[in-house]
């Protein structure tokens, strides 16, 4: 997935209840304040064509209730007209009774700030190109406000002005909130990404934990089967006819014992996490290096000796993703070789990685971490910083591991991932 073309595609579907709900409000909150300024403070304005507006998205809402399913999705074109209907309805009813100089005038932000928040950036340009349309339109051409007689409170420059006002908070907004969108849209993504990750992970421990069980549960019958087959053939003999027969059956029972074996020696089997559930935090990373061995041509070298304290960790599935995943970025952008260094005392665990790359560039060095890096920002030789790096940092900070990204003086990127004592104590891993 290109999240680069995300604002494009953002499609957050509103489900067509709320905004019958939404319209709902507004139409009673309309309604009340129309016959409240005419009925009780005997204001004169064209209240037979503000009901008509309210009259006529009541029967909107009315019909859209019958006919559509309560649960329905509306796709991003028919939100769109449907927000675009309720910016007309309030263009409208602020027409008639005093454009800008209604205190309800406010109101005609609320739409750019729905569409920006759930629609694509193609639709919340144009309702808001569209709103600041309508309220210049609204500044020059409206009914006297009910109640005012003359105009002279509001002076021409006091309207422009707060027409002005209210634009550039149709832009911010529309920014803002669209900004945000596309940014909880990329977390979203991400954080489904590091889920499936992290299942993929869990069932493989588990399958691992029935590839034990099978193994253990099969090795007596199969020991069974050769040692019949080797008494069988000693009673039998020299006979050819059934020998050759017996000798296959031998071979292929201690074959099957010996793929057994090795199913039993999986690392994910619930077996050997029975007995190896806490490890040394220094042979964690030993194991984790070793699996890169056959990956990898460039030296991993690692330094332990600033490693007085040896701890004890649960060997959780996140710390070894984790560093994985650290390393093999570093080994992705070093030139020769990474170092990593494991430095602990009493109240302190560490890990340090460090490359003999260029280090990270000062236009991402600020925004590792976060999902989907954009492109733009890296160099050829570096796409694939975003994603890996913000499940990395995820899974550690859930861990409460403090994780650190800067450069060398030289040359290098370094990733400085600790630990506190009592942290590590509060999660049970020591």
């Amino acid at each position: 997935m290109n999240l680069a073309k995300l604002p494009e595609l953002n499609d957050n579907q509103i489900k067509l209840l709320t905004l019958i709900n939404i319209r709902w409000v507004a139409i009673l909150g309309q309604f009340i304040t129309i016959s409240i300024v005419y009925f009780y403070f005997n204001f004169s304005f064209n209240i037979e064509y503000c009901y008509l507006l309210v009259l006529f998205s009541s029967f909107l809402n009315i019909f859209l209730q019958i006919r559509s399913k309560k649960t329905e999705l509306l796709s991003n074109k028919q939100a769109t007209f449907s927000i675009l209907y309720d910016l007309f309805q309030l263009f409208g009813l602020l027409f008639l009774t005093g454009g800008l100089t209604n205190p309800f005038s406010i109101l005609i932000v609320a739409p750019i700030t729905i569409a920006a928040g759930f629609l694509n950036l193609r639709s919340s340009i144009l309702i808001g190109f569209l709103s600041i349309v309508l309220i210049i339109i609204l500044s020059l051409f409206y009914f006297e406000l009910p109640g005012i007689e003359n105009n002279y409170l509001f002076p021409k420059f006091y309207i422009l002005g707060l027409a002005l006002a209210l634009c550039t908070t149709i832009i911010f907004l529309a920014i803002y909130s669209q900004r945000l969108a596309i940014e909880s849209a990329q977390r979203s993504e991400a954080f489904n990404v590091l889920q499936q990750i992290f299942l993929r992970e869990q069932e493989l421990k588990s399958l691992g934990g029935l590839a034990a069980a099978a193994a253990h549960e099969l090795g007596t019958p199969l020991n069974t089967i050769s040692l019949v087959a080797k008494e069988l053939k000693k009673e039998i003999g020299s006979n050819k006819k059934f020998n050759q027969d017996l000798d296959l059956l031998i071979s292929q029972s201690k074959r099957c014992s010996d793929i057994l074996k090795q199913i039993s020696k999986n690392p994910y089997t619930e077996k050997e996490d029975n007995f190896f559930d806490k490890a040394s935090f220094k042979i964690i990373v030993h194991e984790v290096v070793d699996s890169f061995k056959d990956l990898s041509k460039k030296k991993i070298i690692i330094n332990d000796d600033e490693y007085k304290k040896d701890y004890l960790i649960t060997k959780k599935i996140e710390i070894i993703y984790s560093l994985k995943n650290i390393i093999d970025n570093a080994l992705k952008f070093s030139s020769d070789k990474i170092e990593i260094f494991l430095l602990s005392n009493e109240e302190q665990l560490r890990i340090k990685v460090e490359d003999d790359g260029v280090g990270f560039s000062k236009q991402i060095l600020g925004f590792l971490g976060d999902p989907y890096i954009n492109k733009k920002d890296l160099d050829k030789n570096k796409e694939g910083l975003g994603l890996g790096i913000f499940i990395a940092k995820v899974f550690l900070e859930r861990l409460s591991a403090i994780i650190n990204f800067y450069n060398l003086e030289g040359k290098g990127a370094v990733v400085d991932i600790s630990w506190q004592k009592k942290d590590l104590i509060n999660l049970k891993l020591i």
